[in-house]
């Protein structure tokens, strides 16, 4: 089960590539979303035609994907025990890890939990050195 952090990010990220959103809780209808700039709060609104729930996402700072090498730092801050921080905003990520005991390699997926920005990273976590190849 997606956590709240994911469910969000997803749904701006669809927004954002102008994809068709469904209604978490109305299964088949899609949502009507809308971009919301004022001077303090940006957000993304999203509204079921059906049950006229809305959604608001902040979105101040706007989400975008991390760079393949911010990502990759911040699965080398793991390695290390440093703390994870937005590079965009300073707020906290949200780490999601799925490892493959046979294989050893493990799919890191990094969203924060301020803009909904986010990353992924797939490999073994302690070949993870930014600017050489794995």
């Amino acid at each position: 089960m997606p956590t709240e952090v994911e469910q969000l990010r997803d749904l701006a990220r669809a927004f954002w590539a102008g994809k068709e959103i469904i209604c978490p809780k109305h299964p088949g209808v899609k949502m009507t979303g809308t971009f919301v700039q004022t001077t303090f709060a940006d957000h993304i609104f999203l509204t079921c035609p059906r049950g006229k729930e809305t959604i608001a996402i902040p979105q101040r700072p706007k989400q975008i994907p991390f760079q393949a090498q911010q990502v990759e730092g911040f699965v080398e801050n793991i390695q290390r025990g440093d703390a994870n921080l937005c590079y965009r905003c300073q707020s906290e990520l949200e780490v999601d890890t799925k490892e493959n005991a046979t294989t050893g390699i493990t799919h890191f997926t990094f969203t924060c939990v301020r803009c909904f920005s986010w990353g992924e990273w797939i490999g073994h976590p302690e070949k993870a050195k930014i600017g050489k190849e794995p």
